[in-house]
């Protein structure tokens, strides 16, 4: 059932009103963000995505240098970015580009107790996972990675707006298995999952992104863009549960998994397989995916 316009304001004024006035907000990731338009782009060519590249010197020596690392060098280093683009390939660039303005989104001041650390190498996890199963169903790896690395960003705004109450929040959640999201909405009146959604919107992320921050409980498949919703979600999932040191159960038996994979016809074997490539992938995050 759709929700009344004036109420949809309503909270869109009381959640612009609470980022307003944070601080020390992390910047507008305004090259990432005109990376994914042309990566919606059919028609984008090499020379725009490098021109565009080029406006960050520092983002396109880190590309060159990753270029040249042991996985994609060739027999002769690359020495600028038109031809880093060339060797690695479109989809590759802008995996390694979002990844790397994503950490920078992620890597705010300091809130005291609240582990930043913790939450990029998880959207990391997510990220590679979220890309992973698009790839493998058919849909956009690229705009997947991209929901998967930025979904939980809402956590960050939370704690930089709220300091020591979120972290208390957090800890007694984490402590006592309440649900995160409704404590932060009885808290605040809202919670990380629409902070997140309503930042990513400001920053003119497209729907394709800034949806999947939400993720909703029950994904209504008759929602455009429900597929990708779902596979942020499950991606999510599993990075939680790889961060496990002992998990008690499979993977498909956690009880928020089985809806989810029905939701995509998602069946076990493909599961199985999907998560083994993402462990397999995740060894290699320090070198790919740190900032």
């Amino acid at each position: 059932m759709q929700r009344p316009k004036d109420l949809i304001q309503a909270e869109e004024v009381a959640l612009d009103a609470f980022i307003d006035r944070i601080s020390h907000l992390p910047p507008t990731p305004t090259l990432m963000i005109q990376l994914i338009d042309l990566f919606r782009q059919s028609d984008a060519d090499v020379d725009q995505i490098v021109a565009l590249l080029r406006r960050d010197p520092a983002l396109s020596l880190e590309v060159i240098r990753r270029c040249n690392n042991a996985r994609f060098a060739g027999d002769s280093p690359v020495r600028d970015i038109n031809a880093a683009v060339f060797r690695l390939g479109f989809h590759e660039v802008y995996k390694m580009v979002v990844s790397m303005c994503g950490m920078r989104t992620l890597t705010a001041k300091e809130v005291p107790g609240f582990s930043a650390e913790a939450l990029r190498r998880h959207s990391c996890i997510a990220a590679i996972a979220a890309g992973m199963l698009a790839l493998s169903l058919g849909e956009s790896e690229g705009i997947a990675f991209t929901a998967g690395l930025l979904h939980d960003v809402g956590k960050l705004i939370l704690a930089l707006g709220e300091g020591e109450k979120y972290v208390a929040l957090m800890d007694h959640c984490h402590r006592t298995g309440t649900s995160l999201s409704m404590t932060e909405k009885v808290s605040f009146g809202f919670n990380h999952k629409e902070v997140g959604a309503r930042l990513l919107r400001r920053w003119g992320a497209p729907d394709e992104v800034s949806l999947p921050a939400l993720m909703p409980l029950e994904v209504d498949p008759e929602v455009e863009l429900h597929r990708i919703v779902v596979i942020t979600k499950l991606a999510s999932l599993l990075a939680q549960y790889i961060e496990q040191e002992k998990p008690a159960v499979p993977f498909s038996g956690l009880t928020e998994v089985r809806p989810l994979t029905e939701a995509i016809n998602l069946d076990d074997v493909h599961l199985l397989a999907w998560e083994g490539q993402v462990r397999s992938k995740v060894k290699e995050l320090p070198a790919t995916l740190t900032a």
